[in-house]
């Protein structure tokens, strides 16, 4: 299923206004989101003693105020919000550094990407006292542009200045480090598909195919041309990575088809659904989550936040051409919705990717047409 996902979304709001909470006391700032996280997530606050009463009676006082109109109180009441979700984003960004090289930076830092290839590096055989060429280096640097990856809640102040705190809020800033975090993926990945189908300068280890799946044919020539550069680790969602691991189960000798699965096959299968390796190469699962936000048409589910038909081609202890960069952490702003008139608040993060210039050819990929 091929699917056209907007990555780098916006949430467009009418007069928004920035959240700027300056933490005098971050030890104590970091108590008080730990209590409002257990108030709102309904786990033990009670062991906080009376700095839950402080903290609760707090929080009514910020949702009442902000309920009329404080912006001082919502940014406060973003800023406690932003905490809880910031930790676990950051976190579940960790994948990043499995996809490439995973920067992170500040904001006042520009992404740069600095590589080098050599030049007149030929050994050969020769008699002594001939001469020799040696190799230099040449260097490039360039920076990657960074986008913005939104996401956003509507927090009930009202519910809050009634003391409620076993509302929404804690399954909406779940839903909303969960979106950002599979939108992140998907951009990184659709730059990665960019970078190499558009790649006609440098060597190209890209091809197409037709149909749901890749044929063995073409998996078996990618992962051939890969291995000359390292072991090699197969990248996919689970649709197209559990057709290839039924080609484990037998093997053509002359006309006769001769089953081969071994009892630790089919206990692996049973348990985790995928052999973990092929030909070779490990299966690496890359999880494609439903965006519920996004129905299919025909309502038959729902569209996932990048394509379930492509392969990705790594070798191992190759330094990945492909950078990943995420300056700062996560800003916040609010401001009334332009769709419904409703107050929402916006969550932002800054990620950046780039596919080295003349290096492409170091990740192989499969896609359909």
């Amino acid at each position: 299923m091929n699917t056209n996902i907007e990555l780098n979304t916006s949430i467009e709001l009418v007069n928004p206004v920035k959240d700027n909470v300056v933490i005098k006391d971050e030890a104590k700032f970091k108590t008080m989101v730990e209590i409002c996280s257990a108030l709102f997530y309904g786990n033990d606050a009670g062991k906080f003693g009376a700095q839950k009463d402080a903290v609760a009676k707090k929080l009514m006082s910020l949702g009442e105020a902000a309920e009329m109109g404080d912006y001082k109180a919502r940014a406060e009441i973003n800023a406690i919000v932003k905490f809880m979700i910031e930790p676990k984003l950051l976190e579940a960004m960790k994948v990043f550094d499995f996809l490439g090289n995973y920067h992170q930076i500040r904001y006042d830092e520009q992404p740069r990407v600095k590589t080098y290839n050599y030049e007149n590096l030929d050994a050969r055989i020769q008699a002594a006292n001939s001469d020799v060429s040696f190799a230099g280096k040449n260097w490039i640097e360039y920076p990657v542009a960074t986008r913005t990856i939104s996401s956003g809640m509507v927090i009930d102040y009202r519910e809050l200045a009634a003391g409620n705190f076993d509302g929404t809020i804690a399954e909406e800033a779940d839903q909303v480090q969960i979106d950002m975090n599979n939108k992140g993926v998907a951009y990184v990945l659709g730059v990665l598909k960019n970078s190499l189908a558009n790649n006609t300068k440098y060597v190209k280890n890209y091809a197409t195919y037709t149909g749901t799946t890749p044929t063995k044919q073409a998996v078996d020539g990618m992962i051939k041309k890969m291995r000359r550069m390292g072991k090699v680790s197969i990248l996919g969602d689970y649709a197209v990575l559990s057709a290839i691991c039924d080609w484990n189960g037998y093997k053509t000798v002359g006309n006769d088809t001769l089953p081969f699965f071994t009892p630790a096959q089919v206990e692996e299968i049973a348990k985790v659904g995928l052999n973990g390796f092929y030909n070779g190469c490990a299966l690496v699962e890359l999880a494609n989550p439903y965006n519920y936000t996004k129905p299919l048409a025909d309502k038959s589910g729902f569209e996932t936040y990048y394509a379930d038909d492509e392969l990705y081609f790594t070798a191992a202890g190759v330094n990945s051409p492909l950078h990943i960069f995420r300056r700062g952490g996560i800003t916040t702003m609010s401001g009334n919705d332009v769709e419904t008139g409703t107050i929402k608040t916006r969550f932002d993060v800054e990620i950046g990717a780039d596919v080295v210039k003349g290096r492409e050819f170091e990740i192989g990929m499969l896609a359909a047409q």
